[in-house]
This record gives C-alpha cells, sequence and structure tokens, in this order.
C-alpha cells in the first residue's frame, strides 16, 4: 500500500480530492487537479506515490455535507505544519460555524494578532486544506469575497450552499456574540 492515498469526490463546485496517509489524516484537500493538490504537499512526501481508491468514508463525509450536513467534515482528522500564527488562524478558521462569515481583520484578532490582518489574509491562502479548515468562510471587510485559491466563484457558491441550510441556532447565536466582543 502506497503510504498516501486520495479521494475523490463529484461535487456541484467541480472534483473535491483528500490526500490522505496511512493513518487515515487529510494532509490536503482541495478542487481542482490532483496533480495540483499534490503540489501542496509538504516537500518530504510531495514526491511520494499517491495511490487513488474508491467508496472510503470520507467521500460519504463530503456529500453529507454537500447535502447540508453542518457537521459531517468535524470527524475527519487532518493536519497542517505551520508556524504557531498560521495554527492559531486555522484553529480560529475552524471555530466559523457553517454558513457563517468573518472579516479577516476578525480573523486576526480571535487568532491573537489584531494588527496582522494581512498575514491572516496571506494564511487563508496557504491553507491546503480547503473545506476541512473552512477559509471560505473569510470574507474581506467590506463584505466581498477576496480571493479564494480556487476561484472567487467557488467561494461564493459554498457560501451560498452554506446559507441554503442555514437556521438560527444558540450555538450561532454565541458565535456572534463573541465575534461581536472581540471586534
Amino acid at each position: 500500500m502506497s503510504p498516501l492515498r486520495s479521494v475523490t469526490v463529484e461535487t456541484p463546485v467541480g472534483d473535491f480530492h483528500i490526500i490522505i496517509d496511512t493513518a487515515e489524516i487529510a494532509r490536503a484537500s482541495g478542487f481542482g487537479t490532483l496533480a495540483n493538490l499534490t503540489a501542496w504537499l509538504p516537500e518530504d512526501v510531495r514526491s511520494m506515490a499517491i495511490e487513488s481508491i474508491d467508496n472510503h468514508k470520507y467521500a460519504t463525509l463530503v456529500q453529507a455535507y454537500f447535502r447540508g450536513d453542518r457537521t459531517a467534515l468535524d470527524t475527519i482528522p487532518r493536519t497542517q505544519p505551520g508556524t504557531e500564527f498560521q495554527k492559531a488562524c486555522w484553529h480560529a478558521i475552524g471555530t466559523v460555524p457553517f454558513g457563517h462569515t468573518i472579516s479577516y481583520k476578525q480573523l486576526a484578532n480571535i487568532a491573537g494578532k489584531p494588527a496582522a490582518i494581512r498575514a491572516a489574509g496571506t494564511i487563508c491562502g496557504k491553507n491546503r486544506l480547503a473545506l476541512l479548515i473552512p477559509c471560505h468562510r473569510i470574507l474581506k471587510s467590506d463584505g466581498s469575497v477576496g480571493s479564494y485559491l480556487y476561484g472567487s466563484d467557488i467561494k461564493e457558491e459554498l457560501l451560498k450552499h452554506e446559507q441554503n441550510f442555514l437556521s438560527t441556532d444558540t450555538t450561532t447565536d454565541k458565535f456572534r456574540q463573541r465575534i461581536t466582543e472581540q471586534s
């Protein structure tokens, strides 16, 4: 068995790939081609052969996300190397609930460096775990989508998709209150 395997899922916005290791930990995920996603892997594993697998439980979870399951992707284990601030940003992104957004400014604030707004944006662009770390939920301060590695059209479609399944609940209310207090 190859040390890396890939799972590909057809989605409403194009093929989505997850590259996993033998421990079932996601090392990279994203839209487009598998070859482009492979380029995002750390250098030490980038040249490894990747075995394509079918009927994997992660494919079922991605499909569930696109059917509106808010927490489907939360159970996929993942790893992404980075600096302490990068990890703080990626963790903060993971706290933004399905169907909601925050600004890059709010992201920098939540991650502990309020003045590092541009750095927070750059860190979003270095996220190699699209959807699993939902950087599509981070917007410019004026509410526009800004850039996205897979194109602003896909980012807008993901945001619309999540809005279609959004309902108000106490988790959402608590999140909004926390964000307002930190701004």
